[in-house]
């Protein structure tokens, strides 16, 4: 069978991983970290534990079973999703590609827009959450990249290879690379009239552009989904009641779906989105 590839290896991403690799498919699973359960510490409301389980031991119990079960685990940060031959490509921070015919996507919800006035108003009329997608209608104009980490340079990259005039934008914090033209400057507001026109920063100077892109952080489930056209709302991406997204071959499941936040919920859409991606793989074999 052909490769399922899970993004995030919290509740929701072990659940799919479990189900799926009982399913028969090769599964791999790629995350950074252990998502928003490690920064838990007690908990008292799932199923099976009577005095409770501190949340690190929760983690690293249902990513052994997953290892136990032959399921392959890699840290790396993904930055993106791309359309590739037959299914999909994954792009890392550490500049690694990797294949999926289909994937199950369970990073979470991005907490990662930032404060800043009037960004809102101006999303869609020149601020967007996607190089890729968006990047070829800024050719021939001034672009910055609202970031200081590895997502913010790989979007950086992406936007380099159509457009001349890129800036990263530091919004006030350390940058995390070097081989970039950035600015510093804390960002008050943005301003603009039908479509952005200008970057306005608390030391009172301002600076025209023509197009943002905000990549803070790292990509979380709502940025991946645009970068591919899915369906969101509310800064969550939107599946059936097979966790299936609007593009095929892609489900989601867990804290990036609508509904309540809690173990339970992203264990169940876990393992919906693991056998669905499994029936989706045997369709193709």
């Amino acid at each position: 069978m052909k490769e399922l590839i899970i993004l995030g290896q919290g509740p929701a991403g072990i659940s799919a991983a479990l189900y799926a690799v009982r399913g028969g498919a090769r599964v791999t699973v790629i995350a950074k970290d252990y998502g928003a359960l490690a920064k838990a510490d007690k908990i008292e409301n799932y199923y099976g534990f009577e005095n409770g389980i501190l949340a690190k031991d929760l983690i690293q119990a249902g990513i052994q079973q997953a290892k136990n079960l032959g399921v392959k685990f890699i840290q790396a940060e993904v930055c993106g999703i791309e359309f590739g031959e037959n299914g999909y490509d994954i792009k890392t921070s550490n500049h690694q590609t990797f294949h999926a015919v289909s994937i199950v996507i369970a990073v979470g919800t991005s907490r990662n827009t930032p404060k800043i006035e009037n960004l809102q108003a101006f999303e869609g009329k020149g601020i967007s959450y996607c190089a890729i997608c968006d990047g070829f209608f800024f050719r021939g104009k001034k672009v910055g990249v609202i970031g200081n980490a590895a997502y913010a340079f790989s979007e950086y990259s992406v936007l380099k290879n159509i457009i001349d005039d890129v800036t990263i934008l530091t919004d006030g914090k350390q940058p995390a690379f070097s081989s970039a033209n950035y600015n510093p400057k804390k960002i008050q507001k943005f301003e603009g009239n039908e479509t952005l026109e200008r970057v306005i920063y608390t030391d009172g100077t301002e600076e025209a552009f023509d197009g943002i892109f905000i990549a803070c952080g790292s990509a979380g489930a709502f940025e991946l989904a645009k970068k591919l056209g899915m369906e969101t709302a509310d800064n969550k991406i939107l599946i059936d009641e097979k966790c299936a997204t609007n593009v095929p071959g892609i489900f989601a499941a867990g804290d990036c779906t609508k509904g309540l936040q809690q173990i339970a919920k992203a264990v169940y859409e876990g393992m919906i989105a693991g056998i669905q991606a499994v029936q989706y793989l045997k369709t193709l074999s």
